[in-house]
């Protein structure tokens, strides 16, 4: 049995840049995910009750990209080393199938938002880009495909 905690309202658990590998499943309550920029609060997501957050910790050695505050008291499961995760997947068969779905979506949110970054930065068909010297007067040809 993994431990589990309770966290009043308005508690930040952790801070971008926090270098923990705790990840934490939502059993009561909610909570924020934001990052900070331009010294204002910008949300991310909500965590519901039976949601997780925090996964990426487990398998990632960098710095968290995001705070996470409760919006209301809560009681979160608790777990520290991807052994547990695996542990808790066996004895949960569901919750394996319900963060498969959930690690989709936010894939396919992080692809879409990649995606369309992309096409801010792309040049507009009405722009001309000048080719580079090199590119000029080289046998060498950019393909472009499409």
């Amino acid at each position: 049995m993994l431990p589990t905690i309770k966290v009043k309202a308005d508690t930040v658990i952790f801070k971008e840049g926090d270098y923990d590998k705790t990840m934490f499943i939502v059993l009561e309550g909610r909570v924020k995910i934001y990052v900070i920029r331009n010294e204002e609060e910008v949300e991310l997501s909500v965590i519901h009750k039976y949601d997780f957050f925090g996964e990426m910790a487990l398998y990632r050695n960098r710095p968290r990209s995001a705070f996470a505050k409760t919006l209301e008291d809560v009681k979160l499961v608790v777990i520290k080393t991807r052994i547990q995760l695996e542990q808790f997947i066996q004895e949960n068969p569901t919750f394996a199938g319900k963060m498969m779905v959930i690690m989709g979506n936010r894939l396919a949110n992080s692809n879409d938002l990649l995606l369309e970054k992309m096409g801010e930065l792309a040049p507009k068909e009405d722009q001309k880009i000048e080719k580079p010297e090199f590119e000029k007067d080289s046998h060498v040809r950019i393909v472009k495909n499409g």
